[in-house]
């Protein structure tokens, strides 16, 4: 459900959808949830979790130099504090 459908236009529970068909309204799978576009996206779409609050990924922290700490103009430390909830 995360990286887009194994076989285009076929969901994870066995439904077809004609991709492009501008008719149908739903673009998901109303039981699995899953997309009904071509399956050559799993190539390029990364997992996507919607969150109920934002998460900075650790690379943007812990990368030399840190591209946040440079932005922010903040410590490390501090910043790794307000990240790890400390």
């Amino acid at each position: 459900r995360i990286f887009g459908p194994i076989k285009s236009g076929i969901c994870a529970c066995g439904n077809y959808r004609v991709i492009g068909d501008e008719k149908e309204d739903p673009q998901f799978c109303e039981q699995c949830g899953v997309e009904f576009v071509d399956s050559r996206i799993r190539r390029y779409q990364m997992g996507y979790i919607k969150l109920a609050y934002p998460v900075m990924h650790v690379w943007y922290l812990k990368r030399l130099p840190s591209y946040i700490v440079n932005l922010l103009d903040k410590p490390l430390n501090e910043l790794e504090d307000l990240v790890y909830c400390g």
